[in-house]
């Protein structure tokens, strides 16, 4: 069997086990993810072969965060073929990492890997994977409240006002919602929807894979209580804001046996009452690495089809 068919099974395989898809599958892109301008060469030439894309690489960088007033590090994964052109811009894919507070987590679970598979062999459109630095701040900007001592704290701005245009102003990227994904998995699930609901129009896309939605009294203090905490939680935010929730794709998964289940199914729940479309995945499994690093490929293969969904979503240069 050749790489190429050995990439494509691969994604097939990984792919043939989710259990519920609602209200239709997101539409495939026939539109490249890349956007960059064929080269020109004297007389016809062949569609390039797989092996000729090669393989992605990946940066560490940093910047100064005004919001935190502290340096914070990022990951970026720059997909095969970004080198070679230099006029091509790129959807990105932001994956949040889980309460662990490392920024390699999704490194450690193969999403580099990963998307070297399947990207090099054309399985997948390449993008862009940033994955910034969130400690285990659940993302989100903090509550002040002397009685438990949080202090505001804005992780939440930090991430949606200071990453995304640090990370388009340092690579090229299509710098518009439809060529931005947000995903990440436990407290990167719960952001995943948290950030897209109070910081619209910066993403067009959600993954929230294992998210862990802590009720009231059980969450982290410094979510509030009350409307605070209401302001903070997706599925309250998906009630408040229904027409901010519909203008996104939305995938969320999660394992048969995540001790979170119940309250990820709450939200499927109230996506279908409302009407919004949505993959909705029930995997076999918990809440670990073991479940996470199996559906890596899923994953990567969702915000492909996702991304620039329409020629038209993402202009070809710039």
């Amino acid at each position: 069997m050749s790489r190429l068919a050995t990439a494509l099974v691969l994604l097939l395989a990984a792919t043939a086990c989710t259990r519920d898809l609602v209200r239709g599958d997101p539409p495939a892109s026939a539109s490249l993810a890349a956007t960059a301008e064929a080269s020109s060469s004297a007389g016809p030439s062949a569609p390039a072969g797989p092996r000729d894309l090669g393989k992605g690489r990946t940066e560490q960088g940093s910047f100064h965060s005004s919001a935190l007033d502290r340096t914070l590090k990022y990951l970026v994964y720059l997909p095969p073929g970004y080198d070679a052109n230099p006029r091509a811009r790129y959807p990105t894919a932001y994956a949040l990492h889980g309460g662990s507070g490392f920024v390699t987590e999704w490194v450690d679970y193969g999403i580099f890997e990963q998307a070297d598979r399947l990207m090099e062999f054309g399985a997948i459109p390449p993008f862009l994977i940033v994955l910034p630095e969130g400690d285990q701040e659940y993302w989100v900007d903090h509550v002040i409240d002397k009685r438990t001592g949080a202090n505001g704290e804005k992780w939440g701005t930090y991430a949606a006002r200071e990453v995304v245009p640090t990370i388009d102003a340092r690579y090229r990227t299509i710098a518009r919602p439809e060529a931005r994904a947000i995903g990440g998995l436990s407290m990167g699930g719960h952001a995943a929807m948290q950030l897209s609901l109070n910081f619209p129009g910066i993403w067009g896309v959600i993954a929230a894979t294992s998210p862990s939605l802590r009720p009231e009294g059980d969450a982290p203090t410094y979510l509030g209580f009350g409307a605070d905490f209401a302001a903070r939680d997706p599925l309250a935010l998906i009630k408040a804001k229904p027409d901010v929730a519909r203008a996104y794709v939305w995938w969320i998964d999660t394992g048969d046996a995540d001790p979170w289940l119940a309250q990820a199914t709450a939200i499927h729940d109230q996506l279908v009452s409302l009407g919004i479309a949505h993959e909705w995945h029930v995997y076999s499994g918990d809440h670990s690495a073991q479940y996470w690093s199996a559906h890596v490929p899923d994953y990567l293969g969702y915000y492909a089809k996702t991304l620039c969904r329409t020629a038209a979503a993402c202009p070809r240069q710039q």
